[in-house]
């Protein structure tokens, strides 16, 4: 049966592609990771592994995976450990706890070479903010299966709203020594449906109908629901950030990376990418002014640019 794409931009983004095979990959301790495949239908085209940010999920990125598989890419996405319907980490489901940053990394190896198998070759990547910071440092040590990587609005530093990262960095040593870092950070808690207009939706996205998605899909889905980060996510990302940023490691870089970022970002750091970037032989920064942190869900005409950019730079 031939491949219909969907017209509608609604349902482009409230379902998923035709087609994708849904999977659980195990991971080296045998941990299940839910993971999404779609085959590559155009010979010209090539094979993305999308990797999502914190508290992502696989149909946040519906209208992307249309996109994609509708130009003829295979793609491959996953949720992370602890998120969407991949088995959770914190004390309960709704902790955005971490299994530690270097698990991750791990995960990500097992996850690129699934990919890479599956393609027959290396694949491209497409990472967004935590994905990104792990994306880079898996190219940083070497491990391969990626030919390029387009990353948006990468993690490489922290906002960390209300403290700042000077005072959250001490806070979330300190809960952590005191034997807390299982708890939600400051201002932190469940999961709440997304408001309109609100500081949250300002920060993500200018688009109120897409910022909508996120709530439809978890009201569909309620496992997807995972809360605000925990004191040891929040040490151990200060921890994996020093990490990424130490002499040698952006620079130990050696397949093309283009960053797309807003100019100003209310939840990583814009100028720690800029930096960040430049110290890769094959960095590439552009920026967008006045764009939120998901830059793939911001309005039209942006997001279209933003697509257009990434997709001209997989080749």
């Amino acid at each position: 049966m031939p491949y219909l794409p969907e017209a509608d931009p609604y349902l482009r983004r409230r379902t998923l592609p035709a087609g994708g095979e849904r999977i659980f990959v195990p991971m080296r301790d045998g941990w299940p990771v839910r993971l999404m495949h779609w085959v590559r239908r155009d010979a010209g085209r090539g094979n993305v592994l999308m990797v999502t940010g914190r508290a992502d999920f696989v149909e946040k990125y519906a209208e992307t995976l249309h996109d994609l598989v509708d130009a003829g890419w295979g793609v491959s996405i996953f949720d992370w450990r602890g998120q969407g319907l991949s088995r959770r980490v914190g004390k309960t489901p709704m902790h955005g706890a971490s299994p530690g940053f270097d698990v991750w990394m791990d995960d990500l190896s097992v996850l690129v070479d699934w990919a890479v198998d599956r393609a027959g070759g290396p694949v491209a990547a497409i990472a967004h903010s935590m994905g990104g910071h792990l994306m880079l440092r898996h190219l940083a040590l070497g491990r391969g299966g990626i030919s390029r990587a387009a990353v948006l609005a990468p993690m490489t530093g922290l906002a960390a709203a209300p403290l700042g990262p000077a005072i959250a960095r001490f806070m979330a040593a300190r809960m952590v020594k005191w034997g807390r870092g299982g708890d939600y950070v400051l201002g932190g808690g469940p999961w709440e449906p997304g408001q309109p207009g609100s500081k949250r939706q300002l920060l993500l996205t200018s688009d109120v109908e897409r910022y909508r998605d996120e709530s439809w899909w978890i009201g569909q889905y309620p496992a997807l629901a995972l809360g605000s980060v925990t004191w040891g996510w929040l040490a151990d990302a200060f921890a994996s950030i020093d990490a990424l940023a130490a002499a040698g490691v952006p620079e130990a870089i050696a397949v093309p990376v283009l960053a797309l970022i807003p100019a100003k970002d209310g939840l990583v750091d814009s100028n720690a990418t800029r930096r960040l970037v430049a110290r890769i032989p094959g960095g590439e920064t552009i920026e967008y002014p006045g764009a939120g942190h998901e830059l793939l869900r911001e309005a039209e005409p942006l997001r279209g640019q933003v697509l257009a950019r990434i997709l001209s730079f997989l080749g």
